[in-house]
């Protein structure tokens, strides 16, 4: 079974966290010396997680955003892993390695550009497809959409897939012959420059996003060690 560095180090190379400033980048928030065969995931920390630490018989926990949790709570020999902006641009929409996989994405090219990283991608799907195809795959993998703006063509192939929309940026999906743009908030600024050029939008919002990102990330922690447990909290109301 893996130690807390490991994990740690395996979570630096899946989000890819040298690409990001030291302060930015995520590590071990509570350090912890016992193997680890069960690790809880979850966005925030919330008042009743230490007993859900307990209750789970969970050796870690990964947490999106650790600021609020009060060290002194975790239970003993529990360990608090985290990463704020290399899982916000690796694992929820944008740039994602792993969604261009699940979608089939081909020809997949960088979109936009924040601080020498891509803020998004373009690719083609395998097959061209319907607009409420494209809206059903969305909503399957994210569990639900937000916001659509049906604007674009009745067949689509070619989209942009960005954690960001402004009029500029959809200038460029338009210049690259896109048809769909998936983002996590349509903004209204860019609504024009979709009707000028035809391109349909689609929002998850941001906790769909969020949500499908810890999904990810403990398939992903299952993949890499066979004996690894996960679980998920997803609602603060549980």
């Amino acid at each position: 079974m893996p130690n807390l560095n490991e994990v740690a180090t395996f979570l630096s190379t899946v989000l890819d966290i040298e690409r990001y400033p030291a302060e930015e980048r995520g590590t071990i928030y509570v350090s912890s010396a016992r193997p680890i065969r069960r690790i809880g995931l979850a966005l925030d920390p919330w008042p009743t997680l230490p007993s859900w630490l307990e209750h789970e018989d969970l050796d870690i926990i990964f947490l999106h955003r650790p600021f609020a949790l009060d060290r002194d709570t975790v239970p003993p020999t529990r360990g608090v892993v985290y990463s704020n902006l290399p899982f916000n641009e690796r694992l929820t929409i944008g740039s994602v390695p792993r969604l261009a996989e699940v979608l089939g994405l081909r020809a997949r090219s960088p979109m936009g550009d924040k601080g020498g990283r891509a803020l998004g991608m373009v690719g083609e799907l395998p097959k061209m497809i319907t607009r409420p195809e494209w809206r059903r795959i969305i909503s399957e993998i994210y569990g639900g959409t937000e916001e659509i703006w049906e604007d674009g063509p009745d067949e689509i192939r070619k989209v942009a897939i960005v954690n960001s929309m402004t009029p500029a940026l959809v200038q460029e999906a338009a210049n690259r012959g896109v048809q769909a743009y998936l983002t996590g908030q349509l903004r209204d600024p860019a609504r024009s420059v979709c009707k000028t050029h035809r391109i349909s939008a689609h929002s998850v919002g941001q906790r769909r996003a969020e949500l499908w990102g810890l999904r990810t990330l403990a398939g992903m922690l299952r993949e890499r060690w066979a004996g690894i447990r996960t679980a998920i909290f997803e609602d603060r109301g549980q």
